[in-house]
């Protein structure tokens, strides 16, 4: 009787063990997919920023200061905020800047399950 005893909590331990492992291999998965999708929105992002600057450029108001902040949902999705400080836009005509707002907009990537919007920044006492 000891010995089946001792035998089957071999068993129990051999299977915790194996299940244990399987569980962490499966988390390195996980963790390693992970990593690639950073990765890939990381690029995406660097991409996106790139675009931005250049559009931000061609309309006059070089040397802007650009952030990109997103918050990731529950769901995975992603909320993206461009918050661009630049006196240079108070004084814009609106018509001027409804176009600035439209062609950035355009910048955005298109990824499922991302929302993008768009903050100005201006000092308006030196507009």
């Amino acid at each position: 009787m000891k010995r089946n005893l001792g035998f089957i909590l071999l068993l129990v331990s051999f299977a915790l063990v194996a299940a244990g492992s399987m569980g962490n291999i499966a988390l390195g998965r996980s963790h390693s997919a992970s990593r690639e999708e950073q990765r890939c929105f990381a690029s995406l992002e660097e991409g996106y920023l790139d675009r931005v600057h250049r559009t931000l450029e061609e309309a006059g108001l070089t040397q802007a200061g650009v952030t990109l902040t997103h918050v990731r949902e529950a769901d995975g999705s992603r909320v993206y905020t461009l918050r661009i400080h630049h006196q240079g836009y108070g004084r814009m005509k609106e018509e001027s800047r409804r176009a600035l707002e439209s062609a950035l907009a355009e910048c955005a990537f298109c990824k499922e399950g991302c929302s993008f919007s768009q903050k100005f920044d201006w000092d308006e006492n030196k507009a």
